[in-house]
């Protein structure tokens, strides 16, 4: 057993080999035989792709953009996409009617609110409220907070309308309170003038009145910015706040014991005491609805008067201590939309540079060696695939948003790279060969090679789509698999077809013919160099084939001959880079550098971090930018004010069920940033305050009877509380008739990213401690990041895992070599790790962003270390150092135009001021130069010395 067990598995090894050198054989033969075809007949390979080009022009005219943040960003996974369902759910259930007598009744009441809903900014960033009755008696502000989320976040405008919000924040330019005398009352006369702004567009003059909501009136009013002509008075006069009928505290203020919830007009606000009573403020909230009859013109007009506004602020703010930050309701869809505008007109110049980059690198003196018109088709080749791919994609219905408007870019860089690939194999070629055999070679060769990176990638985006929770980047991975997949079928159709119709015009120029002059060229083929070469070029010279004879069916694709004279970069790097490369003691100092990369690469990754925040989704220049500045500082970290849904009410008849559900409140008032009972907004407790003025009342037969509930929510005082409760009508009067309420309780200090999240996990263990009370909250801070903190960590190390596995598989099937896929996945992990810890040192964090680029990376890496590795493997030399110099002979020069294209093509990226844009322009700049040097220093030194055909003896060798 002990002597056959080391036969055995020699046996199983060499039919493994066996097996995959056939696998190889059978790919080339395919692709030489489909070469054959294909130059024999280039038209319909060369007019079919240009027919369905034009057949999907018309899919662009569907162009649809998506620029709901909470439909990309939220992962699918998310626990906040959970809760934003159950507040539809919620919303849509019918309020009940307490005047009506119960019945029992099958059908199912009629649903008004059932429509199609995308979160606003306000609701994305938890900022929705209705402060319609601020400064009134009635105040229904903290019922509609409890709907953040919901679709009724503005009121109700008429059919055709377009609605909007107005809303300006007014900080200090030091910082300093502002709730004072010295700034209310000229802030209160700063909004009255406002409302007096106007503005000509296309000669026409439009007001306030042409945008602002009337209401029941006919006129605009300046009703919900009246609290601060209140608060002048107020402020002005210390007798007032002494007033025991007065409690000024946070965020709900009491006048004769009736609550105003002040906390969304009011931020940064210093409290004392145990009633958080206010002392000052840094931040105020001015406020106008919109409302107007949609239009393209009216929207111009009304952007145009918006920006006149600010214009009005700005004199302001030059007289006055205030600093104005503007801020409307659809400020981010605004953004979203101004990253795409500013991002896709960039791929103009890009093309532009990368047609300028490979016609006059591929410009030669020398006609039957000089391209340029080939490369410049090939690009065209790779805007048809894009062209293809996003008509298809738009004609389907897939819509098209701030991340995927990287994707022609990367498609852009990955197409052009096979383009050299092919290009370089046929200028490898002998020209005594016939045209249709060159192209078939061609295809033999290169095709197979460009055929595996082209997969590599292919399943590579494919798996980031299925993995990647957040819907934008698995948005991105689908499109960009599907257009690399395009853009493969176009290099051998159409660009092989260029390359077929410009070899049988070589000895004219090619397709550029018409840039040289009509003289007769007479090819030649120079004879080989006599002695006076090195070792190793003399061996490589004497294994040379001579041009084959034979016939189609006697010609052996697998092997064949080149073309003595190769183009100068060619030899190039046969006689002076691979030379140079394999000194030892250049492999010494390279694999010192090596170490040092890793080192620095290490430590990058160390400090790659998790920072999810609103600014990673908006423009560097934005004025946003000032408006999110300010929410994290303040907004979102003062009286934070989720709403608590109990889906599941208890019997509030029994006094122990009361006490129960009492006790899980006071868990949430208090936690470590809780403001206490104070902030609590609760109908029970009113309710109970309510019948206790009733010596006489039975709980256990008039709790739920619906006269009392109905006098209860009557009163003007608790009305606010009615929309919170949803009644059952098909119930007994008297029994418990609640079928889902809400109540709310406030937070304050969460003043960074990471406290916000401990806080909303740490609520969320206190709900699920109840589970008999199927609770769940809402109305969160930027619920489209908070829960991607916690998942991007795993998630990112999931699909990267996966991506890097199936691409070693991927290359087993493509390129069944053990030593081949153990070389292309050490350059994956190595690359891999260079590319993030570059991001981490140029300021990058762990996001959906990068996270995206990172999948994008590893797709790019594979193909530097692919056609190293296949053309080693393909290698007919038999020393490793031979293998090497054959190699880079023929893959280091296109591998190096591929890479200079990239840099030189997307270096008009660097200049869109959009971290979404600059994390891909760094990924793809890292990629490429860490590939580069991988490819044509660290990977054939190290295939040269762990190469098994150095270890046999030489006199074997001689033998053989």
């Amino acid at each position: 057993f002990q002597v056959t067990t080391p036969i055995l598995s020699q046996g199983r090894m060499k039919s493994i080999k066996d097996f995959g050198k056939s696998l190889e054989d059978f790919f080339i033969r395919s692709f030489y035989n489909y070469g054959l075809i294909l130059g024999r007949n280039p038209g319909p390979f060369l007019w079919v792709p240009l027919l369905c080009t034009l057949a999907c022009v018309p899919g662009l005219f569907m162009l649809r953009i998506n620029l709901d943040l909470y439909r990309l960003f939220v992962p699918t996974d998310a626990p906040v996409r959970t809760e934003h369902e159950r507040t539809q759910d919620f919303n849509r259930m019918p309020g009940g009617n307490l005047n009506m007598p119960p019945h029992v009744s099958t059908r199912v009441p009629r649903d008004v609110f059932n429509n199609d809903f995308e979160f606003s900014l306000d609701q994305q960033m938890g900022l929705t409220f209705d402060p319609s009755l601020i400064g009134r008696e009635e105040n229904h502000t903290r019922v509609r907070r409890e709907t953040r989320g919901a679709p009724i976040a503005l009121p109700m405008g008429k059919a055709g309308e377009k609605s909007d919000i107005l809303r300006f924040y007014v900080v200090h330019k030091d910082h300093e309170n502002i709730l004072s005398a010295d700034y209310l009352g000229p802030l209160y006369r700063y909004t009255n003038e406002m409302m007096k702004v106007t503005h000509e567009f296309e000669g026409k003059t439009y007001a306030m009145e042409d945008f602002c909501m009337k209401g029941n009136g006919k006129s605009c009013d300046n009703n919900l910015n009246v609290w601060i002509k209140h608060a002048d008075v107020l402020f002005s006069s210390g007798k007032i706040r002494n007033n025991p009928n007065l409690q000024l505290s946070y965020p709900v203020m009491y006048l004769f014991n009736r609550p105003k919830d002040i906390g969304n007009v009011i931020y940064g606000v210093n409290v004392t005491g145990e009633k958080n009573e206010i002392q000052g403020a840094r931040v105020l909230t001015l406020h106008w609805f919109v409302a107007y009859k949609q239009s393209h013109h009216n929207d111009l007009a009304y952007i145009a008067w918006r920006d006149a506004l600010m214009e009005f602020w700005h004199t302001k703010e030059a007289e006055s201590d205030f600093v104005i930050i503007p801020h409307n309701d659809k400020a981010m869809d605004d953004e979203m939309m101004k990253i795409i505008e500013t991002t896709v007109p960039f791929a103009f110049p890009a093309t532009v540079m990368l047609m300028l980059f490979v016609v006059f690198s591929n410009w030669s003196t020398d006609r039957t060696k000089s391209k340029p018109m080939e490369m410049y088709l090939g690009v065209w080749a790779v805007i048809l695939a894009l062209i293809i791919t996003f008509g298809l994609f738009f004609y389907f219905g897939a819509a098209f948003n701030p991340v995927t408007s990287t994707m022609p870019f990367l498609v852009l860089t990955v197409g052009v790279d096979d383009d050299f690939l092919m290009i370089a194999a046929w200028r490898e070629l002998d020209r005594r060969l016939s045209v249709e055999r060159r192209i078939a070679l061609v295809m033999g060769d290169a095709g197979a090679s460009i055929t595996v990176t082209s997969f590599t990638n292919f399943f590579c985006f494919g798996l980031g789509y299925f993995l990647c929770s957040t819907p934008a980047v698995a948005d991105f991975c689908l499109i960009t698999a599907f257009g690399v997949f395009i853009d493969y079928i176009m290099q051998i159709t159409f660009f092989a077809a260029v390359l077929t119709y410009s070899g049988r015009r070589e000895d004219e120029g090619g397709l550029a013919s018409c840039c040289y002059k009509k003289t007769v060229v007479t090819p030649a083929v120079t004879d080989a160099e006599n002695g006076d070469a090195s070792a190793i070029r003399a061996e490589i010279k004497e294994a040379k084939w001579k041009v084959s004879e034979e016939n189609d069916e006697d010609f052996d694709p697998t092997h064949h001959g080149k073309a003595e004279e190769i183009p100068y970069m060619h030899a190039f790097f046969r006689d002076k880079f691979v030379p140079f490369i394999i000194r030892p003691d250049v492999k010494v100092v390279s694999w010192i550098f090596f170490g040092l990369y890793c080192c620095i690469a290490f430590y990058g990754c160390c400090l790659l971090k998790v920072d999810i925040s609103p600014v990673k989704y908006i423009r560097d220049n934005s004025p946003i930018q000032t408006f999110v500045a300010l929410a994290d500082k303040y907004i979102w970290a003062d009286n934070v004010m989720p709403a608590f849904h109990v889906m599941a009410p208890p019997d509030f008849r029994d006094p122990v069920v009361r006490a129960k559900f009492n006790a899980m409140v006071f868990q949430l008032e208090h936690t470590d940033y809780s403001i206490g009972r104070v902030s609590t907004n609760f109908w029970l407790w009113q309710y109970q305050q309510y019948l206790n003025d009733f010596p006489d009342v039975d709980y256990k037969t008039e709790f739920y009877k619906r006269s009392r509930l109905n006098d209860f929510f009557n009163q003007l005082d608790y009305s606010q509380y009615r929309p919170m409760i949803k009644i059952l009508d098909n119930v007994t009067d008297g029994e418990p008739c609640i079928a889902a309420f809400t109540f709310q309780t406030s937070f304050y200090g969460l003043d960074s990213w990471d406290k916000r999240q401990a806080e909303l996990f740490h609520w969320r263990a206190i709900l699920n401690a109840h589970p008999q009370y199927d609770m769940f909250l809402s109305g969160i801070f930027s619920p489209f990041l908070i829960d991607q903190r916690r998942t991007i960590a795993p998630s990112s190390m999931q699909t990267i895992g996966c991506a890097l596995a199936m691409m070693a598989l991927t290359s087993i099937f493509f390129l069944p070599d053990a030593q081949s896929v153990f070389l292309m996945t050490w350059c994956l992990l190595s690359i891999s790790m260079g590319v993030c810890g570059g991001l981490a040192l140029l300021g990058s964090d762990l996001d959906s962003v990068s996270m995206g680029c990172i999948v994008m990376a590893i797709g790019m890496a594979i193909d530097y270390s692919v056609h190293i590795c296949y053309r080693y493997h393909r290698s007919e030399e038999r020393r490793s150092a031979a293998k090497v110099v054959d190699s880079l002979t023929s893959v280091a020069w296109p591998i190096t135009q591929a890479v200079s294209s990239t840099l030189f093509g997307l270096c008009s990226t660097a200049f869109v001021p959009a971290y979404l844009v600059r994390v891909f322009f760094q990924t793809v700049y890292l990629v490429s130069i860490i590939g580069l040097a991988h490819s044509l220093v660290w990977l054939p030194q190290l295939i040269s010395a762990i190469d098994p055909c150095e270890r046999v003896p030489l006199r074997k060798r001689v033998q053989a």
